[in-house]
């Protein structure tokens, strides 16, 4: 929630707890009941409706209301699109373009869509940049180092780090890399293999001399490795958006990723990172084998070979950079510049104070809609493609 808030707020923020329906069923995930406490004149929530609240404000990082497992309309579902077309939902806040663009396609045949339209809106999620000079700013780069973060070790690209990893150890490239990950990963995680020894092999590259693996790392300790990094790594399945993306370039550091989900508004390929294409559907999500169950070899095959491409296609984008420091340091200037223009925590409070007031101040019964001129929507995709290009 904190990155979809003000962290410098000059309001009370009552960080209330809520209801987790879905310690019941995981498809609960959509709405919430907040504990009781204080009055509110507003509630702001992340992903979740919350009931019975008189007025509020619902940001979302994918899509409103989440109804994963539910796949036809039933009550509950038409009862969570009337709370996001009431009045007392007075703001819808999409985290990206991808975002906003899945919340568009998700209600394309809803009769509430121009309602929901009106009081739509898209923020960036924010992040505390600070004034931390450049920890590689002498560094010469003749030994790549590449952190990855994420507790999803296989759907964040935990599994492609270590590959990158083996790769530049057999071609001679130097290169190291950092794992933070607790390795959650099989079946529990919507993208992975699901039979557990399939990571047996990605375990075993863990213990690579050019590896580091760290189950968890205090946060500053987690932002200072990433500054130390040349590259942060999220070559990720599927991302909504990827937090460590933004908290990398916060530190300076570029970013290895993929080409799916919000991650092309985050980086600008060769500028402030490397973007590896990935086959996309229409929005920009991972087109993966729909026909095939996750706990099938051609699941595991399709995986594999997907893991191996993107680290393949990785390895000869950093190569050319090692020992190149100049072109190594203007990406790092890029990277922190793309920080602070885009997710700067102190802008961002400024946003989110201002539109507390706004709302705040708004009689429930009045229709509610945004403001602020809505962004110009990122350019659909007709077909599928690979790397979200058009066939």
């Amino acid at each position: 929630m904190q990155y979809m808030t003000a962290r410098h707020s000059k309001h009370i923020l009552d960080w209330r707890r809520f209801v987790p329906f879905t310690m019941i069923s995981p498809r609960l995930e959509g709405f919430t009941l907040l504990a009781p406490g204080r009055r509110t004149d507003l509630v702001h929530s992340e992903n979740r409706i919350p009931l019975g609240a008189h007025k509020f404000i619902l940001s979302f990082e994918d899509s409103a209301p989440r109804r994963f497992g539910f796949e036809a309309d039933n009550a509950l579902t038409r009862y969570m699109d009337a709370a996001i077309a009431s009045h007392r939902c007075r703001r819808l806040i999409a985290m990206s373009n991808f975002a906003r663009n899945r919340f568009l396609d998700q209600h394309r045949n809803n009769p509430a869509l121009p309602a929901l339209q009106a009081k739509l809106a898209v923020r960036y999620p924010n992040i505390v940049i600070g004034d931390t000079p450049d920890l590689l700013q002498d560094d010469d780069g003749k030994t790549l180092v590449l952190t990855f973060v994420g507790a999803h070790f296989a759907r964040k690209g935990g599994c492609v780090a270590v590959k990158i990893a083996e790769k530049a150890l057999a071609a001679g490239v130097p290169l190291r890399v950092n794992i933070i990950s607790p390795l959650v990963m099989g079946e529990t995680v919507w993208t992975d293999p699901s039979r557990p020894g399939f990571y047996d092999e990605y375990k075993a590259l863990l213990n690579l001399d050019n590896v580091r693996h760290f189950p968890g790392l205090p946060y500053a300790q987690m932002r200072e490795m990433l500054g130390r990094s040349h590259f942060g790594v999220l070559t990720t399945f599927a991302d909504s958006f990827g937090f460590s993306a933004i908290e990398a370039m916060a530190e300076h550091t570029p970013v290895l990723g993929t080409r799916v989900c919000a991650l092309p508004e985050v980086i600008d390929d060769g500028v402030n990172g490397i973007l590896i294409d990935m086959p996309v559907d229409r929005l920009g999500m991972w087109l993966r084998p729909q026909d095939l169950s996750r706990a099938s070899p051609a699941y595991e095959a399709y995986f594999r070979s997907e893991v191996d491409r993107i680290a393949e296609a990785a390895l000869q984008r950093l190569a050319p950079l090692v020992g190149d420091g100049d072109r190594l340091r203007g990406m790092r200037r890029a990277a922190k510049a793309s920080a602070i223009a885009k997710f700067d925590s102190h802008a961002a409070s400024d946003y989110w104070d201002g539109l507390y007031d706004e709302v705040a101040a708004e009689n429930v019964a009045s229709v509610p809609r945004r403001r602020e001129p809505l962004p110009n929507e990122a350019a659909a995709v007709s077909a599928t493609g690979f790397g979200g290009v058009s066939g």
